[in-house]
């Protein structure tokens, strides 16, 4: 069987001669095949490179992100550090404080996120805490209230010093002491319930501290007296005075001036009889004078 043969005859306007191109249909197909192989060769190539594009510049933005993230994370940690530092450094001035309040050195169990517990003494050696926030944020709670227990406890600590007598009345000779002694007039023994400072008459009688005016008149043998509630279980009398500066409810602070040495009632001489009382129950005034005696 004769090969069968295709013929492309190309005829140029310019030129009289043509050109002519005999092929046989296998080649062509063949020719063809190649071609189409070619061009999808060629559009996956294209595809290829163009994804390896995307998928570098992808690359490069993620390595961008990461290090961005690093450099945060970095300055995360460095933050958090120096956090812990001034916290710990917080936790035991805190400590020292709550020593210097009084209260009790008990251990405060700070429960962290994940369920543990990490034991802050209060003035004893301490486990520091893991650099994270969640414990940085039990460890701030914690010096938070201690802070406010310790600032409750100084201020009744002040209030009560504050209405706790502490300094003399007025300073002059005591003539007399507290308890057992031989009464000056009458010659019996009988318990003397305060403390006789003799002095000038006119000598102003000051507050030994903060209170309210429970009673300012006579009262018998007292003559002149001034009775003052201090509050915490305190009170506090002043007899025989002169003269009477306050009057029933009114407030006085320690150092306020209340009345004037005299010797009014039943007295032999001019001087303060002074008292006082805790929780009904009468002390020795002397405990209770720290700036003279």
């Amino acid at each position: 069987m004769a090969k069968r043969l295709n013929t492309v005859i190309i005829v140029p306007h310019s030129k009289a001669n043509f050109i002519k191109f005999s092929f046989s249909s296998r080649t062509f197909f063949g020719v063809a095949a190649l071609g189409v192989l070619t061009f999808v060769l060629s559009l996956m190539a294209i595809g290829f490179t163009g994804n390896a594009v995307d998928r570098r510049a992808e690359v490069d933005h993620l390595q961008e992100e990461n290090r961005e993230l690093q450099q945060a994370n970095d300055l995360l940690e460095q933050t958090i550090l120096e956090v812990q530092e001034r916290l710990d450094d917080f936790e035991e001035r805190t400590a020292r404080l709550a020593l210097g309040a009084g209260i009790e050195p008990e251990s405060t169990g700070v429960t962290a996120g994940d369920g543990g517990s990490h034991s802050v003494s209060v003035g004893g050696p301490f486990d520091r805490l893991p650099e994270d926030p969640e414990s940085l944020k039990y460890q701030g709670d914690w010096i938070a209230e201690k802070l406010l227990e310790v600032e409750q406890t100084l201020t009744a600590q002040g209030e009560r010093f504050a209405c706790t007598p502490s300094i003399a009345p007025v300073v002059g000779l005591i003539t007399d002491g507290f308890g057992r002694r031989r009464d000056p007039i009458n010659g019996r023994m009988a318990f003397h319930r305060g403390l006789d400072l003799s002095g000038r008459r006119g000598t102003p009688i000051m507050a030994p501290a903060d209170g309210v005016v429970v009673f300012a008149a006579r009262n018998g043998g007292m003559g002149r007296m001034v009775k003052i509630s201090h509050g915490f279980g305190f009170t506090t009398a002043y007899g025989h005075l002169d003269k009477i500066l306050v009057e029933p409810g009114q407030e006085v602070h320690r150092g306020d001036e209340i009345g004037h040495l005299g010797n009014t009632g039943r007295s032999t001489g001019p001087h303060l009889h002074y008292e006082v009382s805790k929780d009904g129950k009468h002390v020795n005034p002397l405990y209770y004078i720290l700036d003279a005696y």
